[in-house]
């Protein structure tokens, strides 16, 4: 998640006192779509001795662009879990994850964004067009997910504001957030602390600057669960404390899973018992 903004800083210097953050510096995005890669996928489904129907999803967007993906499905599903990634995770680099929420069990779908890993990239970066890719997405997961079962929406790092983009705007059973940010301005602060001496001000472009997920929370009525690493030192959890204290649902939970840091969550056994938890939660409403 990283790497991006500290090649963006590097290249402003030190000396800088104010920095223009504009959606390309700030979402990373690959220099050409690479084929989608499943075997590390299908040697975890292999190595536990389960079964899991993979199939190869391609959706063409608004733009007229080709996103990539997987929609998953494990046995006796109990929930169709919609999962928007962090930035810099492509999908063929993070087979496991999918994998780890695939063992609740559940319905997965996992899309990469446009211009990472197998989806087409457009000439000009939005995050409006991001934020319309994630709607479309949902769309798609309605038609093929099982009506029967819950569907939550799962953000990760920044997908935590594409999915709360999403539960704002689409009929949702449950969102779940992990490692969430509160504004973009504090995000890059966390993520290169060494820098932020050198910077007095930020000015943010305009679609950045509403990358903002406790307006969206202090409206959100529905189940939330929050899930944050105890030793995540990009998206603390005193962030994820004060998104939760601050918003509307009456259903809502806060996970702070010990040692993991910020893209380990879901490594933990104490996360996938934690968001078990919040799946039969569903139930009870």
């Amino acid at each position: 998640m990283t790497r991006g903004l500290i090649v963006f800083f590097i290249a402003i210097g030190l000396s800088a006192c104010a920095i223009n953050v504009t959606p390309s510096a700030f979402f990373y995005q690959d220099n050409q779509n690479k084929p989608l890669n499943t075997t590390k996928l299908h040697a975890a489904i292999q190595q536990d001795k389960t079964s899991a129907g993979i199939t190869r999803v391609e959706i063409t967007n608004a733009q007229g662009l080709v996103l990539r993906g997987v929609a998953a499905s494990y046995p006796k599903p109990k929930v169709n879990i919609i999962f928007y990634p962090d930035n810099r995770m492509p999908l063929s680099e993070n087979n496991s994850i999918l994998h780890r929420l695939g063992t609740l069990p559940a319905n997965i779908l996992w899309m990469d964004y446009q211009g990472v890993g197998a989806s087409e990239k457009s000439g000009k970066l939005s995050i409006n067009a991001i934020k319309d890719d994630a709607l479309t997405i949902f769309d798609y997961a309605e038609g093929i997910f099982d009506e029967a079962l819950p569907t939550i929406v799962h953000g990760r790092g920044v997908g935590s504001y594409f999915a709360s983009y999403v539960a704002a705007n689409k009929p949702i059973d449950g969102l779940v957030l992990d490692g969430a940010f509160n504004n973009i301005s504090d995000l890059i602060a966390n993520m290169v602390p060494s820098f932020s001496n050198s910077i007095t001000s930020m000015k943010l472009h305009p679609e950045v600057h509403l990358m903002q997920i406790a307006p969206i929370l202090r409206h959100y009525e529905g189940p939330l669960w929050m899930l944050v690493g105890a030793d995540d030192s990009v998206t603390p959890p005193a962030i994820s404390q004060s998104l939760m204290n601050n918003a509307a649902s009456t259903q809502k939970r806060l996970s702070i899973i010990p040692k993991a840091t910020h893209n380990a969550t879901l490594k933990s056994d104490r996360a996938i018992a934690d968001y078990r938890v919040f799946i039969a939660s569903l139930s009870d409403i």
